[in-house]
């Protein structure tokens, strides 16, 4: 399978345990199901606590890019789902 030659490191450990075991069943997983599971393997279980204290800090700095204030702000309210309202 071309994706074992393009994934290295801990994200190849991780895969090719699950390679096998679609193999030994007789799948072939497509390229969006294998980085679904390497993204439930790599998730960040702390994000949304981390976006929550990020935003609860963010702060526009005097002189600052508003641009680059808002986009952060937008970017914490999106991992949090906040309504756009």
């Amino acid at each position: 399978m071309y994706i074992k030659t393009r994934v290295g490191g801990k994200a190849y450990n991780h895969l090719l345990p699950y390679l096998e075991v679609e193999r030994n069943a007789e799948r072939n997983p497509t390229s969006k199901e294998v980085l679904k599971f390497l993204k439930n393997v790599f998730k960040d279980l702390d994000c949304r606590i981390k976006a929550q204290q990020e935003l609860k800090s963010l702060k526009m700095l005097y002189l600052g890019d508003f641009n680059d204030f808002q986009s952060n702000f937008i970017w914490l309210a999106n991992i949090l789902r906040m309504p756009q309202d």
